[in-house]
């Protein structure tokens, strides 16, 4: 991220116009899924809200459905140019509270943190550097090439009915669900469908486990690990951090553009 920031020169210019143009590609492809799953929805009865504009639009329409959050953002800062308002901190991911999930705070940071490795519960919490239930890590990963490098610092916690303000829900990029919505009770948004049009949402699952029925209907992505068989964990963490990383390309350009200059 250094080298990019550092180059002012054209050829500079050029590299940032094609990583733009990526995260459009990106955006179409977003919008894409987007249309097909409203038309899902719309069969149950439930409608989806509207997903944000794409990065670089003068759109004012995104801004409109988070009042608390928007105005806070533009006191701090965002309004001045028109464009996307200023978000302070480092972006969060949600993790269950649950102890029953197989991706909690005790072991979330061996599986997003440097080991990538996902290690069960039981063994993890006779690891020193075990998570605490309640409270937050603090890990860095860094960014595909072909989004424009760079590295992430992300917040992980799974309370944040009673840690986030108003405003810092703009920080939250995505939540690992345990696949019932009373996970999400107290959220600012508790509707699983404007949750997870807001953020990136994914579960994680074990191995020969069934999927709950409830999170089938939810925007979200499934991913697998196992106990035993640590080459799954690979599988399931790509799927994880590209989705991550292609949901704040579109959709959270402020924190994006702090790792990639």
């Amino acid at each position: 991220a250094g080298g990019a920031a550092s180059g002012g020169t054209g050829g500079g210019n050029v590299v940032k116009k094609r990583d733009f143009a990526r995260v459009l590609e990106i955006y179409e492809e977003v919008a894409a899924e987007e249309r097909a799953r409203q038309q899902q929805q719309s069969r149950s009865g439930k409608k989806r809200p509207p997903p944000p504009p794409p990065p670089g639009s003068s759109s004012r329409r995104g801004h409109k459905s988070g009042r608390s959050s928007s105005g806070s953002a533009s006191a701090s800062g965002g309004g001045a140019g028109g464009g996307t308002p200023k978000i302070e901190g480092n972006p969060i991911i949600v993790v269950p509270n649950a102890m029953t999930s197989a991706i909690t705070m005790i072991n979330a940071g061996f599986f997003l943190g440097k080991d990538a490795v996902f290690v069960p519960r039981e063994k993890a919490l006779k690891d020193p550097r075990a998570g605490k239930r309640g409270g937050k890590l603090t890990l860095s990963h860094k960014i595909h090439a072909r989004l424009g490098g760079g590295e992430v610092t992300y917040d992980i916690i799974d309370n944040p009915s009673t840690r986030l303000k108003a405003e810092e829900w703009n920080r939250v990029v995505a939540v690992i669900c345990q696949g019932a919505s009373w996970q999400f009770k107290g959220w600012r948004y508790s509707d699983p469908v404007e949750l997870f049009s807001r953020t990136f949402g994914f579960y994680v699952g074990l191995e020969g486990a069934t999927v709950p029925n409830e999170l089938r209907g939810w925007n979200v992505k499934i991913g697998k690990v196992s106990r035993d068989r640590r080459g799954l964990d690979n599988v399931c963490l790509a799927s994880f951090w590209n989705g991550v990383e292609e949901f704040m390309a579109v959709h959270k350009q402020e924190l994006f553009k702090a790792a990639t200059g």
